[in-house]
């Protein structure tokens, strides 16, 4: 039976594209200033409690009518502690640490709350020397209330424009959002040069079998594994009894180490021309350019992998794993801008996209899968991207080493059936 409950978040990232641009910069100062008296108010009553329970534990006259204040235990009975001792309720009994600040909507409040609450706990989990945070910049998180109308191109959030709150609409370019979910609190980021927003996407999944389940159910299983040429991926689609349904080889690993060679290049000949020098600040734009164009063709190759498993039924990814000392020796040879070297961030990019198909992803030890032949176990011997084992069969290596993962991450599983 298929377990439901389960879901996964992923960030949706818009272009803002406003008139009202000082208003939503004069937003976030708010917010930070409110963040800041929170933050500091936590810390402040926090240091208070314990500075009680050491004096009551001493037995010093100091404890003498002094009691804790407040209860910490969660975020939740955080923000109401904190709303007590701040906010003038309906009694309009006097608070012990007025906001200063009128006209503070309450979702926008809030929202300020959480954020100083995570930061708070953040600084007194550091147990090396610690700073109060003087000064925050955190993007302005909207819970309901502060936002309305959102259609997928436009959006009305509620900005302070210096003296009252404003509903403005902003026109979003950029992304798009899935037909099914549910749309959680956006944030506006204040770039450099453009503001964003980003909006998290809740949606449910509703296979989420375990790995165990989903082969004795016998659904089809990806093996994949990386190489350092132009097809720098290798899929293999196979069925309950280890026969190869599909293949699909991901090419474009020539030309995105093609593509960061060129920006090393720039950087090296710029460097030249300013005589070398140690800044780490310069080129910055050329570095920027190497980490997108990795998270550029990562993010490609794993959507694509992870489509080719929707496109065939396949609910189990299987991974090649190496060894730390082999997997450091790899890269090291082959370069930190190589084809194989992307592997490590298509990894990563790979679970979490399987997770919202419900997908399971496994990683199985790559032992004895580029030596012997996956039709009859015989021992091969490669020429180049090609193999032929000693009984005649012959074909792509790296398809070869695909389909002996997959077979050997079943074969696993089978031996473990039987063991129970």
């Amino acid at each position: 039976m298929e377990k439901t409950g389960y879901y996964s978040v992923t960030v949706r990232k818009f272009n803002v594209l406003s008139r009202h641009t000082d208003w939503m910069r004069k937003t976030q100062e708010l917010y930070n200033e409110i963040v800041y008296f929170y933050y500091s108010l936590y810390l402040d009553i926090v240091e208070e409690n314990n500075a009680v329970e050491q004096f009551a534990h001493e037995g010093t006259p100091q404890s003498a009518g002094r009691e804790r204040r407040g209860d910490f235990s969660s975020s939740q009975e955080a923000m109401r502690e904190l709303e007590k001792m701040t906010i003038i309720g309906r009694e309009k009994k006097p608070v012990s640490n007025p906001l200063p600040w009128k006209k503070v909507p309450l979702y926008f409040r809030r929202a300020a709350i959480n954020t100083a609450i995570a930061a708070a706990r953040s600084f007194l989990s550091r147990k090396e020397q610690k700073t109060r945070t003087e000064k925050f910049a955190e993007p302005v998180t909207f819970y309901k209330g502060m936002y309305k109308d959102f259609t997928g191109n436009e959006i009305f959030l509620k900005l302070w424009n210096g003296s009252v709150w404003q509903w403005t609409r902003c026109k979003l370019r950029g992304n798009t959002v899935p037909q099914e979910g549910q749309m959680m609190s956006p944030s506006l980021i204040m770039r450099e040069k453009r503001i964003e927003l980003h909006i998290p996407w809740k949606t449910a999944i509703s296979d989420m079998r375990t790995a165990k389940q989903k082969m004795a159910d016998s659904e089809k299983v990806c093996s994949v594994v990386f190489t350092n040429r132009n097809a720098l991926m290798v899929c293999c689609i196979i069925g309950h009894s280890g026969e190869k349904e599909s293949c699909l080889f991901l090419k474009g690993g020539a030309e995105y180490a093609f593509r960061c060679r060129t920006l090393l290049e720039r950087i090296e000949k710029s460097q030249k021309a300013a005589g070398g020098g140690g800044n780490p600040r310069a080129n910055r734009k050329y570095w920027e350019k190497l980490k997108n164009l990795n998270d550029y063709y990562s993010h490609q190759y794993s959507r694509q992998a992870v489509d080719y498993c929707k496109a065939h039924e396949a609910k189990i990814i299987v991974l090649p794993q190496f060894e730390n000392v082999y997997q450091t020796y790899i890269m090291k040879q082959a370069g930190n801008f190589s084809p194989i070297h992307l592997s490590s961030a298509i990894r990563e990019k790979i679970k979490y996209k399987a997770w919202r198909e419900g997908i399971t992803v496994l990683e199985s030890v790559q032992h004895n899968i580029n030596s012997v032949c996956s039709v009859c176990g015989g021992q091969i011997k490669t020429y180049g991207s090609l193999y032929q084992c000693e009984n005649g069969h012959q074909g792509n290596r790296y398809l070869n080493s695909a389909w002996n993962l997959g077979i050997k991450c079943r074969e696993s599983f089978r031996t473990k059936q039987s063991e129970d």
